[in-house]
């Protein structure tokens, strides 16, 4: 006569169900997986100022709602900076998702410490990944900054950046076009700029030395 297996089967049902309880609990830890920066020489009311533009391809396979905050940190200077998922920004590029800040800067106004950073990713549940970058951009641009100036249609750059493009933003301030420039003067009626543009900026850009100049915005006369 041959044993039933039932006794067997009873002892390995509460043992799968409690294997099952933990893989289905278990939480995966994000990743940085990529990193962009750029330095910004930003022309303000107060002078020209440095802000650094930052952002990293961010993954967490339990979904993006489970990222928590993004920590920049300069051990060296003791200095931090906190980017929290409710005001990072996020740019979805070839499905994939990258978080950031354009506008990472000294509250004194002053140039940000160069060397290295780490850059803390967490999620809900604390879990955390970490990268180490290096910022060594020059303290000063190898070109002059540039200017935009615009006369009725018309408008003159002076910029000796290698790319140069114009910038259109709406009466709240809102980028609404990037026009790349092939000449630095011209007539802006041949860039058929929609009614809603209300004010121009220039934005210049070195990649080699990977910084750029962005100009205060000029308004467009009616």
């Amino acid at each position: 006569m041959r044993q039933s297996p039932s006794g067997l089967v009873l002892l390995l049902t509460p043992l799968m169900f409690i294997n099952l309880t933990l893989i289905s609990c278990s939480r995966s830890a994000p990743q940085i997986q990529n990193y962009t920066y750029k330095l910004i020489y930003n022309e303000t009311a107060g002078g020209i100022q440095e802000q650094l533009s930052l952002f990293v391809l961010a993954q967490d396979e339990d979904g993006k709602e489970d990222l928590d905050r993004l920590y920049i940190i300069n051990d060296e200077q003791q200095l931090y900076w906190t980017l929290s998922s409710s005001d990072w920004l996020t740019v979805t590029k070839d499905n994939q998702l990258w978080v950031g800040s354009n506008s990472i800067s000294m509250v004194d106004g002053h140039s940000l410490p160069r060397g290295l950073y780490r850059l803390i990713l967490t999620d809900q549940g604390g879990d955390r990944a970490e990268r180490t970058i290096g910022l060594d951009a020059p303290i000063q641009s190898r070109y002059p900054f540039p200017q935009l100036q615009i006369q009725g249609d018309n408008f003159t750059v002076h910029s000796a950046y290698p790319k140069n493009s114009l910038l259109c933003y709406d009466g709240a301030g809102s980028l609404i076009r990037r026009i790349p420039l092939t000449n630095l003067s011209g007539n802006l009626k041949g860039f058929n700029l929609a009614p809603a543009v209300f004010a121009l900026a220039l934005w210049a850009e070195d990649p080699e030395a990977n910084l750029g100049a962005l100009t205060k915005t000029v308004p467009l006369k009616p």
